[in-house]
């Protein structure tokens, strides 16, 4: 298989930024949200600055529109999902705090409609997510920016709103952060992510992950029950790869981008290499990797939403180096 790559118009923030919220309405991408550093890097002294404008991409548009009304406080690094031509956002983190909050963010009549669903039970961010019959399934994330990374999964049945989020305990994997997530045939699947490690001399050390889960969510006497079965490890692990992975050609879950191990072990910000350019594939029906080499042309990302949209892929903006957003938007298909 051979990826197409197509630029998109580019984020209206120069800077990018990284840690959106996206999703497709009224057959437009609702980008919400994130932070960037705009004035000077992090290690430099730079302050992290937080977003709460809604830029919109109409289908045949050859750019972005700033949306009237703003989101209800500036947000990001927290679960997207589309569903029923909204854009939910779920949960994240702000400047001070991470959040509970779960709104839906509708394009319609050149402006934006927002709903409020149930909120999570407790703050979230960080966390990984994905949708499948009509249930939201959130796995890992922590609840503060200091606090350890969790095991717990929270489970929204959109059908049965009344019961809010169930709390689920049975994931068989160590707790995390930053895991990636997708969806074949209505099953759900985890990959990687990252949690905290600890050497022989207590020192501690980000740990990033290579387990793969395959997640069966059903209804049990009218709630949530989930499966778990262990599939064959990543090469490499994917950190914070954009909250949704890639199925290429219905059949095949494409990587880019992300955090490995080599990446995270960089301590040098200002001399940073860059996120890591690999691609790989994985196919879910004869639980088999492939490398598919290196993307030269387009600089690859971390922390960013991925969006299916008009048969592409979409990444929108994030992280290129430390402290350095990306504002292109880069569409891909399977050939």
């Amino acid at each position: 298989m051979a990826i197409q790559w197509e630029p998109l118009p580019k984020l209206p923030d120069p800077k990018g930024r990284a840690g959106m919220f996206a999703g497709v309405s009224d057959e437009a991408i609702v980008a919400v949200g994130g932070a960037n550093f705009p004035d000077t890097l992090p290690w430099e002294g730079g302050k992290k600055k937080w977003y709460d404008d809604i830029f919109v991409l109409e289908k045949g548009k050859k750019g972005w529109k700033t949306a009237k009304h703003t989101f209800p406080g500036a947000c990001g690094y927290g679960v997207s999902i589309t569903y029923k031509n909204q854009l939910i956002v779920i949960g994240g983190s702000n400047a001070k705090e991470h959040l509970t909050q779960v709104v839906g963010v509708e394009w319609k009549g050149g402006d934006v409609m927002l709903t409020k669903y149930p909120a999570l039970p407790y703050p979230l961010a960080q966390m990984g997510g994905f949708l499948t019959d009509n249930m939201i399934v959130l796995i890992g994330g922590n609840r503060s920016p200091t606090a350890p990374p969790m095991h717990t999964c929270l489970v929204l049945d959109l059908k049965n709103l009344k019961a809010g989020w169930q709390q689920n305990d049975t994931f068989p994997g160590v707790a995390r952060v930053f895991p990636v997530c997708g969806v074949y045939h209505g099953d759900g699947y985890l990959f990687s992510g990252e949690t905290q490690g600890i050497n022989t001399k207590g020192n501690k050390y980000r740990d990033i992950l290579l387990d793969v889960y395959r997640i069966r969510v059903k209804r049990l006497e009218g709630m949530p029950f989930l499966t778990w079965e262990k599939l064959a490890p990543m090469p490499r692990g994917m950190s914070a790869g954009g909250g949704t992975v890639p199925l290429l050609n219905g059949n095949q879950f494409f990587f880019w981008g992300g955090v490995d191990a080599v990446t995270a072990g960089w301590k040098t910000p200002a001399k940073h290499p860059g996120i890591i350019r690999s691609m790989l594939i994985y196919k879910p029906e004869t639980d088999e990797w492939e490398y598919l080499g290196e993307e030269r042309t387009y600089e690859s990302r971390v922390t960013l939403p991925v969006v299916y949209w008009q048969g592409l892929w979409v990444y929108i903006s994030g992280e290129t180096f430390p402290g350095v957003r990306t504002p292109s938007i880069i569409g891909i298909k399977g050939i």
